[in-house]
């Protein structure tokens, strides 16, 4: 089992290879880039932003050095730890998931920032614009529209028609989750559903969350955001047990047994933000850099869950999936 609180404390330092081209701009220069994560880890995540890296030719051991902080469990801790961060100067500041984001570009106004998985970037106060976002930071944003969640709230009931009071999971300790729920609360209002909303700020909120829900709802929604995604695995156990038709924001929790999931590749976001650490690394300022938008949004079902709940996939359903789990 993982210490979070050992890892948040001491963080875990990766080395890796810089490109040649770099090698031949700073001769000896060792790269510092810190990876500050809302979740636990280490995760896949994390491995795919690192086999990026891999493939933009960096190689572990000599002219990058990677600090990983995790912060699932110290949801209170982000700004003591951003100045932390920020004091030891390193040349790039990786940020995963939407609190870590708004502490770093609070904590230096001039280390570049390249933010991963952020959400409504320009409302929220991080950058100036999509195309332009000036300043120190830039990155990759989770699309959130009442558009892209009525589509989860869509998908959910033409699996399961009869539904119609959903649940929807969000943790008001992280500001992106709240644009998550303005916009399906807007969603379920035009398709004429009951929401009831659910706060979950700790691993332990969970277990009173369900015991508050049971009865009141019939199905679930649950946002892409870090401390849910930290605990995915829980709430997927609780949903299967409470007998919920639950739609996640990521696939992985319906690999793990939730009946469906619809957002975007978290995978593919993380690699293309290595990218843009390299970018940074051989001059380009974050300034110059647009915020780019998820890439690709995938549906997923499990029918083994959906057997179970007792609920008859639609086929035309099934026949828009990107992945269906048997």
């Amino acid at each position: 089992m993982i210490d979070r609180r050992g890892l948040v404390a001491s963080g875990i330092i990766i080395t890796v290879l810089a490109p040649r081209s770099v090698k031949a701009q700073r001769p000896g220069k060792v790269w510092r880039v810190v990876f500050f994560s809302v979740a636990a880890g280490p995760n896949h995540l994390a491995d795919s932003f690192r086999r990026e890296l891999k493939e933009l030719g960096f190689s572990e051991g000599r002219d990058i050095s990677i600090q990983y902080r995790w912060m699932a469990g110290h949801e209170n801790q982000y700004d003591d730890v951003a100045r932390e961060l920020v004091q030891s100067e390193p040349d790039v500041i990786v940020t995963a998931g939407h609190p870590p984001a708004v502490a770093i570009k609070k904590a230096t106004a001039q280390i570049p920032i390249v933010a991963l998985a952020v959400v409504n970037p320009v409302g929220g106060g991080l950058a100036a614009s999509i195309s332009h976002p000036g300043g120190n930071l830039t990155g990759f944003s989770l699309e959130v529209t009442p558009e892209t969640n009525a589509k989860m709230l869509e998908f959910l009931h033409e699996a399961a028609p009869k539904l119609t009071r959903i649940g929807a999971l969000w943790n008001s300790a992280n500001p992106g989750s709240r644009f998550y729920l303005d916009a399906v609360k807007q969603a379920a209002q035009s398709q004429k559903l009951t929401l009831n909303a659910y706060d979950v700020r700790r691993a332990e909120d969970i277990d009173t969350v369900f015991r508050s829900l049971r009865g009141n709802v019939e199905g679930l929604v649950v946002f892409p955001e870090g401390l849910l995604w930290t605990y995915r695995r829980n709430i997927v156990d609780a949903a299967r047990e409470a007998q919920l038709a639950t739609i996640f924001g990521y696939r992985d929790a319906t690999e793990m047994g939730a009946l469906m999931s619809y957002g975007p590749d978290l995978v593919d976001l993380f690699r293309r933000g290595a990218a843009y650490v390299d970018k940074i690394i051989k001059g380009v300022k974050p300034a110059e850099l647009p915020i780019q938008q998820p890439a690709k949004f995938e549906l997923v079902i499990n029918v083994k869950t959906a057997t179970a709940l007792n609920i008859a996939i639609p086929p035309t359903l099934l026949a828009r999936a990107d992945q269906v789990i048997e």
